[in-house]
């Protein structure tokens, strides 16, 4: 599959934004997690930093985005992209 430039760095975004979805989704809770909401803040203009550090440890919760950014990814570049970005992920983390 041949991609625009436009489409490899929107590829790698989405790839990114499920590494660091993997990363906290496995060590939410067990370690800190302020840089990567930081850096997800910066990358995706959300705003969970501030949100977390304003919530009682007991009650702070990260919802995985996983089903949401595959459905993005296969529905924009295929299934066998997907399938490479997957694999991918799961080595990086």
């Amino acid at each position: 599959m041949e991609l625009s430039e436009e489409m490899r760095y929107r590829l790698c975004y989405l790839t990114l934004r499920l590494a660091l979805d993997h990363k906290l989704e496995r060590d939410w809770g067990k370690t800190d997690c302020s840089g990567v909401l930081e850096f997800l803040d910066l990358m995706s203009g959300s705003h969970l930093a501030q949100e977390q550090s304003n919530t009682p440890d007991a009650e702070r919760k990260y919802v995985s985005q996983q089903p949401k950014l595959e459905d993005f990814l296969d529905a924009e570049f295929g299934e066998e992209v997907l399938a490479v970005v997957t694999r991918a992920v799961t080595e990086l983390v």
